[in-house]
């Protein structure tokens, strides 16, 4: 049988690593020792604990802790001692801000203070990817060499701003009694809207690193598409809209081109089965570019339009044509 780590392990405020032996009943403040140092990650996301200074101990100058990640309420990290290692499954609670959230990788801010009492900022990070769970919340899975990987779920609300980027939202404790603060992340990606009941954002299509959400079927507006969709685990209905706007070409179907940040602009093609109504309004029943249905139907004026598509449109009032095939001329 495995022999485990006769030593238990807590952190303090300041994101010090505290270090007790175990199996002692006495409370000398000797067994307990507040260790000054930082933690670091490595390529594999273990946990180290650096050690900048000899401390009262037997400990090594560099401990490798094993356990596993998640997130807290706060939206602290937390590290969860190896029940299997450690005489304790203690909880490590990395006190700090999600500065940033990357395709591949989340990034902390921690704070901690050395023996002096002077305060310093530094940084550690978790490589993995993104995606949705079934509550359609975000989450992160943190890859480990040779282990399952842990999930990171956020627990807090998401939305989309007119770029078109999801701004996801939280609250964190701020310096003072009882504040907290709304800290917000923004994930820069693209959208695909091009199946049914499914609506992806796209951070890394290489490593599979996205969001894929349940969804209504969308509901076309003039300006973008609607969805709605549950998100947590008691969810009510909320209203998604990606932004932009609606178009065709008779070589290229119908396109729907999304804006996104600085400027760049993302496009979609359609396919569509047509109808040319007497106010001179086009009917468009969407199809993916594989010819599926996708239960959506875009209904786009002769003005909307501004002389695009009127050599289809009089095609469709001849009786020549009934359908748009998507990208069947030039591709983008």
């Amino acid at each position: 049988m495995k022999k485990k780590e006769e030593c238990r392990y807590a952190v303090d405020p300041f994101n010090r690593l505290i270090a007790k032996e175990s199996g002692r009943e006495t409370q000398v403040a000797g067994f307990r020792h507040i260790l000054d140092g930082e933690f670091k990650t490595d390529k594999n996301n273990s946990l180290f604990y650096h050690l900048k200074s000899p401390a009262q101990s037997s400990l090594p100058q560099q401990l490798k802790l094993k356990g596993s990640w998640s997130l807290g309420e706060d939206h602290n990290l937390i590290f969860t001692l190896d029940k299997e290692s450690y005489t304790q499954s203690d909880k490590l609670t990395l006190q700090g801000e999600i500065i940033r959230a990357e395709s591949s990788r989340i990034i902390f801010s921690l704070v901690t203070r050395d023996e002096q009492g002077r305060a310093r900022f530094y940084l550690i990070s978790l490589s993995g990817r993104w995606q949705a769970d079934k509550y359609n919340r975000l989450s992160f899975l943190v890859s480990r060499k040779g282990l399952p990987e842990d999930e990171i779920v956020f627990t807090g609300t998401w939305e989309v701003n007119t770029q078109n980027q999801i701004i996801y939202s939280y609250t964190h404790p701020a310096s003072g009694r009882n504040k907290k603060t709304r800290r917000t992340l923004t994930f820069k990606g693209y959208w695909d809207i091009s199946r049914k009941f499914r609506l992806s954002y796209i951070l890394n299509k290489e490593t599979a690193s996205g969001f894929d959400f349940a969804v209504s079927l969308g509901r076309p507006l003039k300006r973008g598409m609607r969805y709605e969709a549950g998100i947590g685990i008691a969810p009510g209905k909320e209203k998604i809209t990606i932004y932009g706007s609606w178009k065709i070409n008779e070589k290229l179907g119908v396109i729907f081109e999304m804006p996104r940040e600085k400027g760049r602009m993302e496009r979609i093609l359609f396919g569509a089965e047509c109808k040319l109504n007497p106010d001179y309004t086009l009917e468009l029943k969407l199809k993916s570019a594989l010819g599926k249905e996708l239960g959506t139907s875009l209904r786009l004026s002769r003005d909307l339009l501004k002389g695009r598509g009127e050599a289809f449109i009089q095609a469709l009032k001849d009786g020549k044509k009934t359908a748009l095939i998507a990208g069947a001329g030039i591709r983008w």
